[in-house]
């Protein structure tokens, strides 16, 4: 009756919230998790994230926050045996469902709860999980894994070189040696900021927060594929970073677009799961989106030339292919 739940847990639901209580699915996630929207006949609101294990980092990192300042929605209850987390409702819509100037307008809220996240001193849950050679690696990795998959199913005839490759490595670990490393979300695109009716902003999705280079936010929410940005606003905003940021070295220009590399080939990689082995469709044009931002990284960054034939040849090849030119 409702994808994403089994009937223990709808029982479970239902019997919390009343019989007539409405339940309705939120925005499908690129996980395992399902979160559904329960409204019950007394008016009252409150969301259900449904997973196979109760997330016990995102009630951690919840309270920290809520502590903090941060807006995020508060844990209510849980239920381990089930795989349930009971929480506050922060609304419908997130930031992507702004119109371009409404959302310009809204990113300096944005540019400050980045700047706000990095002046907390981090849990020690967040503060001994960071982006080092082995997760960055294994990020990488998994884009040119998930990319050979990719390839077969959509018969496609462009090929990443060694060169490129080991330039992938020399960007992991000069991320990995980066001496300023602060509290990083690690996923901080449009679809996890909600647009609530408590506050300015609800901050969802950050049960994996871990320290990160100072620049990691701002390139997931300045190269977010789900709403690419104009160059100028993009370049506007960095400035304005710049200049607040704890990062005040004469290689912060380079370390974000190194970081933007290595952030947006491995949102790349989710994107080619997401369609390859899960059949979603509807990732498609984040793909398309993805490669764009990438050639404009390569080229502002000044990286080696195969990264950008590899990039530029993808694009052009599937802007001719019959599953992806009329997206």
């Amino acid at each position: 009756m409702y994808p994403g739940l089994n009937d223990s847990q709808l029982e479970l639901i239902l019997s919390r919230y009343g019989k007539n209580s409405k339940i309705e699915p939120l925005q499908e996630e690129a996980s395992t998790r399902r979160y559904f929207r329960i409204s019950t006949s007394n008016g009252k609101e409150e969301v259900v994230c449904a997973d196979e294990t109760v997330n016990e980092d995102f009630v951690i990192i919840s309270d920290f926050l809520n502590t903090n300042g941060i807006h995020v929605p508060k844990v209510q209850d849980t239920n381990k045996d089930l795989g349930l987390t009971f929480m506050s409702f922060e609304g419908m819509n997130d930031f992507s469902s702004y119109t371009l100037n409404d959302y310009k307008n809204k990113f300096p809220i944005l540019i400050d709860l980045i700047l706000k996240l990095q002046s907390l001193e981090p849990p020690s849950l967040v503060k001994n999980r960071k982006f080092d050679t082995e997760k960055l690696s294994f990020e990488t990795n998994l884009t040119l894994e998930k990319f050979e998959g990719f390839k077969k199913l959509f018969q496609i005839k462009t090929e990443i070189s060694n060169e490129g490759k080991a330039f992938i490595e020399e960007t992991v670990g000069y991320l990995n040696k980066y001496p300023i490393n602060v509290f990083t979300h690690r996923d901080f695109h449009c679809r996890n900021i909600l647009i609530s009716p408590n506050s300015d902003y609800a901050l969802i999705d950050f049960q994996d927060a871990r320290m990160g280079v100072p620049q990691y936010d701002l390139v997931s929410i300045l190269y977010d594929a789900y709403y690419p940005l104009p160059r100028d606003f993009r370049t506007l905003m960095l400035k304005s970073f710049q200049k607040r940021n704890i990062d005040q070295s004469k290689k912060f220009n380079d370390t974000f677009y190194l970081q933007a590399l290595q952030r947006s080939f491995k949102a790349l990689g989710t994107y080619f799961r997401m369609v390859t082995d899960h059949g979603k469709n509807k990732f498609k044009p984040s793909i398309i989106s993805c490669l764009n931002q990438l050639e404009e990284i390569i080229q502002l960054g000044m990286f080696a030339d195969s990264l950008y034939i590899f990039v530029r040849s993808l694009r052009e090849e599937l802007g001719r292919h019959k599953d992806f030119k009329n997206l």
